[in-house]
């Protein structure tokens, strides 16, 4: 059990303190009955206080005995200091009580018990000479020994708590304001006076008895919150646990055909009532879940620690370190009737090995392999069956992953397409047998020939060198023109020009070079 975090006062407590501080604001104004009434009820308020403060207290003292009893060598020094606390404490009540007995003998002129002193029912209440004789006395209002003495109790008490919490600076302030001793100004609230003067002079009896009851009460709470803090520290240095749960810990959870699954088994013990507070590097994760966006692939290394507080508030501070290897999605899907690679071609393989960084692979195979961003291009050096073969370092063996066999291909022939450009500026590539687009005699003019792969999947590069131009006479046959280039000739933009509609042209014998050196042919073409 801790204490109160930084003593806050209870709703009821600064209930009853701000009662008394607008009853002592009104007494500037007026002393009259019902302010003194209002006095009366504050009273009874903290007597009431006080009553179960004592009893609170002694259930303290009780369960700091009985940890004593089960565990003395741990909890001995703080029964020590819990003694001590309530001998100052007692000995600080036991003189305000006398105080209180003595206004009050001077009040209404009856003996009464200081033990007893809290039953008795003040009869004078607007006695405002008795405190400040009391208290401060009528010569130099210095204060008397009575005075002087009270003050330097409660500032003596006051030390001896700040110390009792080892100097925490947020406990100093409360106490410091709780105990507050200084310069204050005068019921009036015209000038600042000593501290006697401010809570004594010309003060009504029952005003002075209730702020004495209020001092008791103050000081049976903090005696409580002392013994509270002392006990905490019993096991401050402890943490207490309320889940206990079983899992592994692998070394790995991708193990391959012939390899060796590891795994810690451990034991998970935490207080699900108190929130560690995690670290990656010096930033503080919002939860226990560490994520980041993997788009590199490779091995990646990151640290951080875990902070948690013992019973005692202190910070205790776990590092811990680990890594992680970002691999490419992969699966392996084959076509064996298409495992082809094309002679002459630089052919484009992905190899990957799940689990496995590619760092960590080695490719063998009969043909020339070259590293090529994250794949391989594999170049034939025959028409045999290529084999590339891929193994892994894993736990620094070499380890074969597996092989996989291409029949080698000469490259298919391109398609011969029309190159021009739209009214729009746009690219155009034209075939009759797949375009569906209206030629214009000036698309035909200013196109030129080349050659590609239809449907893209291979990007191979060709250059047209020659191609012959017919076109017909209209008495069945065609006259032949050759353009050494992948452009009509101006020759031919002129004969072009000049047909009339409806003419058919052929384009044929379409030399082409490159990834691959082969001859093409064209559709015919109606002129528009």
């Amino acid at each position: 059990m801790s204490g109160a975090k930084n003593c806050p006062e209870t709703p009821r407590q600064k209930m009853i303190g701000m009662m008394y501080l607008v009853l002592t604001a009104m007494l500037a104004l007026n002393v009259s009955a019902d302010i003194l009434n209002g006095f009366i009820m504050v009273n009874k308020s903290l007597l009431g206080n006080i009553e179960t403060g004592h009893r609170q207290k002694t259930a303290l003292y009780d369960e700091m005995q009985y940890l004593y009893d089960q565990n003395p060598d741990k909890v001995g020094e703080w029964l020590q200091k819990s003694k001590l606390v309530q001998q100052k404490s007692d000995s600080l009540l036991d003189f305000i009580h006398q105080v209180k007995a003595d206004l009050m003998m001077m009040a209404d002129g009856v003996q009464i018990d200081k033990d007893t002193v809290n039953r008795h029912i003040l009869q004078k209440k607007d006695n405002i000479d008795i405190a400040s004789q009391y208290f401060i006395g009528t010569k130099d209002k210095l204060g008397t020994e009575k005075g002087r003495q009270f003050k330097a109790m409660l500032e003596d008490y006051r030390y001896f708590v700040e110390q009792m919490f080892d100097g925490d600076s947020m406990r100093i302030d409360t106490y410091e304001k709780r105990f507050f001793t200084g310069e204050s100004f005068n019921s009036h609230g015209t000038e600042k006076v000593a501290w006697l003067n401010a809570q004594f002079e010309s003060m009504p009896i029952i005003a002075v008895t209730t702020q004495l009851s209020k001092y008791e009460a103050d000081i049976l709470t903090t005696e409580q919150e002392l013994i509270q803090y002392f006990k905490a520290q019993t096991d401050a240095g402890d943490f207490r646990v309320n889940k206990i749960e079983a899992f592994p810990i692998p070394a790995t959870k991708h193990v391959m055909q012939g390899g060796v699954y590891k795994a810690r088994i451990a034991l998970s013990a935490v207080d699900s009532t108190k929130v560690p507070e995690y670290y990656i590097g010096n930033s503080r994760l919002s939860s226990d879940t560490y994520s980041v966006t993997c788009n590199t692939l490779g091995t990646f290394q990151y640290s951080g620690k875990i902070i948690l507080r013992g019973n005692d508030g202190i910070p205790h501070e776990y590092p811990f370190k680990d890594e992680y290897t970002v691999g490419a999605p992969s699966a392996t899907i084959a076509n064996e009737d298409m495992n082809v690679v094309y002679m002459g071609y630089p052919n484009r393989i992905s190899i990957s090995v799940p689990g496995v960084p590619n760092e960590k692979l080695q490719i063998s195979a009969n043909a020339t392999m070259e590293k090529s961003g994250s794949g391989y291009i594999c170049r034939p050096k025959s028409f045999d069956d290529v084999v590339i073969n891929v193994s892994a370092n894993i736990e620094g063996r070499l380890t074969s992953m597996g092989s996989n066999k291409f029949r080698v291909r000469s490259l298919p022939d391109p398609t011969a397409f029309m190159s021009f450009k739209d009214v729009n500026g746009n690219s155009v590539l034209y075939s009759p047998n797949t375009s569906k687009l209206k030629l214009t005699r000036d698309n035909i003019i200013n196109s030129k020939m080349t050659a590609e792969y239809a449907d893209g999947m291979l990007q191979a590069t060709f250059r047209i060198s020659e191609f012959t131009l017919l076109i017909s006479d209209g008495r069945g046959g065609f006259t032949a023109s050759q353009s050494d280039g992948s452009n009509f000739t101006e020759a031919q933009k002129r004969q072009l020009a000049r047909l009339k509609s409806g003419s058919v042209i052929l384009i044929d014998k379409i030399r082409c070079t490159g990834a691959k050196t082969t001859t093409l042919s064209f559709p015919p073409i109606t002129l528009p």
